[in-house]
């Protein structure tokens, strides 16, 4: 499973996602399997992450990623064929409704706006809507959960949103980011210590664009993180 937090800020878009790996058997116990999952994908565009069952997840990841999208209603597509396909495969198990319901995809494209540039952030989650994507506006922030409760993760982003909202109110442009992106890491070692499906060290990508820069294997207390451009992977 996954925990995953977004914040965009306008010119740029944050996205944290951790690195545990989780098995789920049959009767729905979760074996953690490792932290070492490199969750957020670099695409032509931008990046494409997501959260839940890998079997849904996978085929679309690789698909944007060798191939790119023409346009959002493309990786749409991608995203409706696996949950099908999944359903149809999966038409007996007890886990079937869990899996659909927990299992969310988001990425980004630069597209413009009056002219203007601006990086869209968009995600397909059931509780949102289950046949279309939904966009994160400037300001805004998501958490899509892993292995933790619907409630539990409203909580977390409505602590996000006001640290998000306070510092574009009231901190210079070049603080902002780093002040949403230490409170990230504090948010992703407090769910990691109560979820078993999460941990606190995670990758940290800055969008602005076409262009990702990338810390990888972070968490809460790291003094200075190395961000770096993120390269495209070439096709597989």
């Amino acid at each position: 499973m996954t925990c995953i937090l977004v914040a965009h800020l306008g010119d740029e878009v944050i996205i944290a996602a951790d690195k545990r790996v989780t098995q789920i058997t049959e009767h729905g116990a979760r074996i953690p399997c490792g932290d070492n999952e490199e969750k957020i994908v670099r695409t032509e565009v931008g990046i494409i992450t997501s959260a839940g069952s890998l079997a849904m997840l996978d085929p679309v990841k690789s698909l944007v990623r060798d191939h790119g999208f023409g346009s959002p209603d493309e990786v749409l597509e991608l995203i409706l064929q696996a949950r099908a396909s999944f359903a149809q495969v999966h038409a007996d198990s007890p886990r079937l409704a869990a899996d659909l319901a927990e299992t969310s995809w988001m990425f980004t494209y630069p597209t413009l706006v009056n002219d203007q540039p601006v990086t869209r952030f968009v995600y397909f989650h059931q509780h949102h809507s289950a046949e279309s994507l939904c966009r994160l506006t400037e300001g805004r922030v998501m958490c899509f959960p892993g292995g933790f409760s619907l409630a539990q993760a409203q909580a977390l982003q409505a602590r996000l949103q006001a640290v998000v909202t306070e510092a574009l109110e009231s901190l210079p442009a070049n603080q902002v980011k780093q002040s949403v992106v230490s409170f990230m890491l504090t948010l992703m070692s407090e769910t990691a210590a109560i979820s078993g499906t999460v941990s606190s060290t995670c990758d940290v990508a800055l969008v602005n664009g076409r262009d990702v820069d990338i810390a990888s294997g972070v968490s809460a207390g790291d003094e200075i993180l190395k961000f770096i451009p993120m390269p495209r992977l070439a096709a597989q």
